[in-house]
């Protein structure tokens, strides 16, 4: 918002939202027609439309809407006429990034607050125009209401709302009082990706803008030795090839890694990029980057099983003494494979620097990222950087790094002209930050009463804390893998052991859509129900005595209960008929999870044919989210969760020989297709408190329940694997 207006930041500590704007002097110059904009996300026009500005990133899961619910909720504004813009890099929003399930949860209060903000000042504008008290006021459909004075429109007082002073303090409505949030609105940007008028990122069009595809290193961690570009700039339309030497960008920090070597071509079209990069002949320096492999990981798993374990966690008596004191013991190993993100929408990014300014319009579930990356390569100010936050085509995880936006950045440098940076396919699957893959071993027993008494959870992986250079909490020694306390929510056993060893690779590995959650889940889950069917008991009962030993634990300054986890199950299990019985070849499967501050519970009903294939026939899943904003949105990030986590168990697996991805397109790397995708139903509980997480909850309890064959085929124990989901 680039006004005149003195912006005042309300609120305390890092991050704070800039909740104020102070308004002009009374008597000063002010345009009829002027705006009313109490605050960095609140805009009244003098036609009575609402504008709200969405700083954080939308990929599909429904958080513009979602935001913009809270805002008019409060704001009592009239829900046809609030429009959406998103807002770019800036630190007057906060944080920014779109991660972690975490969008609509952190913005709860902040954006209630800032159309309450708004409501006080249009009733407190509206009250003095009629010279009455402001508590004979109230606001309802974008307008204030008095019993004999009549109503005023938002629109019609926007002039002397713009004058008073902003209110330190405002009330939130109490649930019993919202019209707008829970009830349900269509998505508002809907209407223009049906019709095709939504600009995504690779729709992004400037004045002369260059087109750019890279030649990036085959060989993880390889460089450039050479490179002959003569045929490449003989191609019709190609500007300019450039050498990117990564290794020379600076360091962007934790959690945020440069971009691959390689070598760009730049041309007036991406027909001619692709043609000219064709045509490159380049030598590689591959640095022992061909002894990388997935097989030579899991060989390497395979040695250590019997070796002493890096780091070790362990509660209560012995493991071993446990055990001989188990009426039934299991032991089991679990594999999870490398995980590609596979947005329809490849990488893309484009970036133009003039007149000592960079400006970037990105894709990125996290702006903060591309800015670094801006100063870093450029040695430009913030306050020279402009990062523009585009519409993306999915996400999950990937777009949260830079490394994408860096390519555009350095190219736009090095030509002196907007440069668009467009990945392939085969770029984008042979370029990811790849979910990790585990290797985990576990040991279990039993008692005669049907409680545990002995749980080990073994994993040997290269975790994704390794790759993006995390640094350790003070004090401590940090421990990067993909295995933690919190995914223990309940202390299994008087005997519990958990231990991780990392192994060394330079795969690059990031988050992937439900994180540790996505693998954890389903290796836990699926061996809870294992143990249940050694000792023949129930799987649900078996896993409601769990939970009910233990009814609450605290979780990273989280409070986990595991009340409202077994209510998940008992009521997921309902729905889906749990007791009832299923014809031949039919099974059942339930797992639940607590993850982002929710709490997910799910029933999956399958086949097996003859030759033994898994066929999902329906899905059931149960949602505590806290207080749902919008429930068809809410519903579709559980349906997305839950074909996207089918997908990942029967179809998805990245696998790398000699440093390179085998998997270079859809035909080697199937996703889940629409004829696959099973009926789902969802339900989400009723619940009074603040909206946990729902972009990636619902993902990790589909896998132990519809894919447990799929996924445990290659392991130690997969034949009696079909016992479980019958």
């Amino acid at each position: 918002m680039q006004r005149r207006h003195f912006l005042q930041v309300v609120g305390a500590g890092a991050g704070a939202l800039i909740l104020g704007v102070a308004p002009a002097a009374r008597g000063a110059s002010r345009r009829p027609a002027d705006p009313f904009v109490p605050n960095a996300f609140v805009r009244v026009d003098a036609d009575g439309t609402v504008t709200v500005t969405v700083a954080r990133a939308e990929m599909g899961q429904g958080s513009r809407t979602a935001l913009a619910l809270l805002v008019a909720e409060e704001l009592d504004a009239d829900w046809p006429r609030v429009r959406v813009v998103q807002g770019d890099l800036d630190s007057r929003y906060g944080d920014q990034f779109a991660g972690g399930s975490a969008v609509v949860r952190t913005s709860w209060e902040p954006l209630r607050q800032a159309g309450a903000v708004a409501r006080a000042m249009l009733l407190a504008a509206a009250a003095a125009r009629w010279n009455v008290a402001a508590g004979e006021c109230h606001t309802a459909d974008g307008a204030v209401h008095h019993a004999t004075r009549g109503r005023l429109l938002y629109g019609d007082l926007v002039e002397d709302a713009a004058g008073l002073p902003v209110p330190a303090k405002v009330r939130l409505k109490p649930r019993e009082e919202f019209r707008l949030i829970g009830q349900g609105r269509p998505n508002l940007d809907h209407p223009q990706i049906v019709a095709g008028r939504m600009a995504f990122g690779s729709d992004t069009r400037l004045p002369g803008m260059l087109y750019a595809v890279i030649e990036r290193a085959p060989v993880f961690g390889a460089a450039v030795r050479r490179v002959d570009a003569t045929q490449a700039r003989a191609v019709r339309g190609v500007r300019a090839v450039v050498s990117i030497d990564a290794d020379r960008i600076p360091e962007f920090g934790e959690n945020n890694p440069r971009p691959a070597n390689g070598v760009a071509v730049i041309a007036d079209s991406t027909w001619a990029a692709l043609r000219g990069r064709q045509a490159l002949v380049i030598e590689w320096d591959e640095r022992g980057g061909r002894e990388e492999g997935t097989a030579a990981m899991r060989a390497a798993c395979e040695q250590l099983v019997g070796g002493q374990d890096r780091w070790v966690t362990a509660r209560g008596e012995a493991i071993d003494a446990g055990l001989q004191r188990a009426a039934w013991r299991v032991e089991a190993t679990y594999e999870v494979p490398l995980l590609a993100h596979a947005p329809m929408e490849p990488m893309n990014c484009t970036a133009w620097l003039r007149d000592g300014r960079c400006e970037v319009w990105a894709p990125t579930q996290n702006p903060e990222y591309v800015g670094v990356a801006a100063q870093r390569i450029t040695g430009l100010a913030p306050s020279q950087i402009t990062v523009h936050v585009t519409r993306m085509g999915g996400a999950f995880g990937r777009r949260f790094y830079a490394d994408y936006a860096a390519e555009a950045i350095y190219l736009a440098q090095a030509r002196g002209a907007p440069v668009q940076v467009l990945w392939t396919r085969e770029d984008d699957l042979g370029h990811d930050l790849y979910r990790p893959a585990g290797y985990h071993r576990l040991r279990a027993g039993v008692d005669q009463s049907g409680a545990i008494v002995a749980w080990e959870h073994r994993l040997w992986n290269a975790s994704r804390g390794h790759y993006l250079g995390w640094t350790p909490p003070p004090g401590r020694e940090l421990n990067p893998g993909e295995l933690s306390p919190d995914d223990y929510p309940v202390v299994l056993g008087p005997a519990f052991r958990y231990a991780y060893t990392p192994l060394s690779s330079r795969i690059p590995r990031g988050q992937w859509r439900a994180v540790e959650n996505s693998a954890n889940v389903f290796v836990i889950q699926g061996f809870l129900d294992e143990l249940a069917h050694a000792a023949q008991l129930d799987p649900l009962a078996f896993q409601l005595a769990v939970l009910d030993r233990n009814r609450e634990l605290l979780m990273r300054d989280t409070r986990y209960d595991a009340g409202r986890l077994a209510a998940v199950l008992r009521a997921a299990a309902e729905r889906a008929g749990w007791s009832r019985p299923l014809p031949a070849g039919s099974g059942r499967g339930i797992a639940g999870c607590f993850a982002n501050n929710s709490y997910v519970a799910e029933v999956v009903e399958v086949t097996v044919s003859p030759s033994r294939d898994v066929h999902v026939q329906r899905v059931v899943a149960v949602v505590d989210c806290g207080q749902v904003v919008n429930p068809g949105g809410a519903r579709a990030q559980v349906e997305g969760s839950v074909l996207q986590g089918l997908s990942a168990a029967f179809r998805e697996e990245i696998t790398v020989t000699a440093g390179r991805v085998d998997q270079r397109n859809f035909d080697q790397y199937p996703l889940l297709r629409m004829a696959e995708a099973p009926p789902i139903d969802v339900h989400c509980i009723d619940s009074a408190g603040a909206p946990g997480g729902l972009g990636e909850p619902a993902l990790p309890p589909v896998a132990p329940d519809g894919g447990r064959y799929a996924w445990l085929r290659r392991a130690a124990h997969s034949d009696g694997c079909l016992a479980n989901i019958f």
